[in-house]
């Protein structure tokens, strides 16, 4: 995906996510749980929303979103240990994810000084070089975001319609497929309501609903099929993701009351 740089209410808005698919993330799936252990959810985000102004840094706000967002192994940090120093989970650590990100990336140039956008893909690999994330999986469904959703946030990478850059005003992400395509985006997959899954943006706080929006099932199933990704880094600290789910629905069941009476030292 290429980059855009457009003019929307006055202000500018950043594209700058590409599509970079490794097969070797086959390997790396995340676990489908049954649908009985699947239920709506919403995770708390500590840090503020943070604001990529004209950088096309959007891979590195997303990864660093995750790390100021809470999840069931951790409470979102507003701080966070990089090289020893206490650092701020903000927009500089942001553009330092991103910086890294495209050096790790397989994309022509790197920031500084070319704003060349990056992946999900590298942004997680910067994550672990920061030694802020242990490692990281996908999901390659719209079953398996909603796993992964039941443990903590996850970083989506999707194309960017012109539609979208104007939620509704209820907060919803309009996906008009004739609108035409934009560019590239990354942003936080924050919550699940049974309907519509919400994403944390890096617009500002005045973008969208506070800075998020919310997307329907059926536009988001699209969205993935248009060679979306969600990458789920393994944050530093944090238990490792759950094995894949049985077919057997009654094992699945049995084996995550175990993890749960496990977890919970009894």
């Amino acid at each position: 995906m290429t980059q855009h740089l457009l003019e929307q209410h006055g202000r500018r808005h950043r594209l700058g996510r590409h599509v970079e698919h490794d097969p070797r993330s086959l390997r790396y799936a995340v676990g489908v749980l049954p649908a009985s252990a699947i239920q709506p959810v919403q995770w708390q985000r500590r840090a503020a929303i943070f604001d990529q102004g004209q950088l096309g840094s959007c891979t590195g706000n997303a990864a660093t979103g995750l790390l100021g967002t809470d999840s069931a192994a951790r409470t979102g940090a507003t701080s966070v240990t990089v090289n020893g120093a206490t650092v701020a989970v903000d927009e500089d650590l942001a553009v330092r994810v991103y910086e890294l990100a495209t050096q790790l990336d397989t994309i022509t140039g790197s920031y500084p000084p070319d704003d060349t956008g990056s992946s999900g893909l590298g942004a997680a690999k910067a994550l672990k070089q920061l030694g802020l994330a242990t490692s990281y999986t996908h999901a390659f469904s719209l079953t398996a975001l909603k796993s992964v959703l039941q443990h903590g946030p996850a970083m989506i990478g999707i194309v960017w319609l012109n539609s979208m850059f104007d939620p509704h005003p209820d907060g919803t992400l309009p996906v008009d497929r004739a609108s035409g395509v934009a560019g590239g985006h990354e942003l936080v997959v924050s919550g699940w309501d049974g309907a519509r899954f919400r994403l944390d943006n890096s617009w500002g706080s005045g973008w969208g609903d506070h800075g998020s929006c919310w997307v329907t099932e059926a536009d988001m199933q699209w969205l993935l099929s248009q060679q979306g990704d969600v990458t789920v880094p393994a944050l530093t600290g944090a238990p490792p993701a759950p094995a894949p789910a049985p077919a057997d629905p009654d094992l699945a069941l049995a084996l995550a009351a175990r993890s749960w009476l496990t977890a919970k030292g009894l």
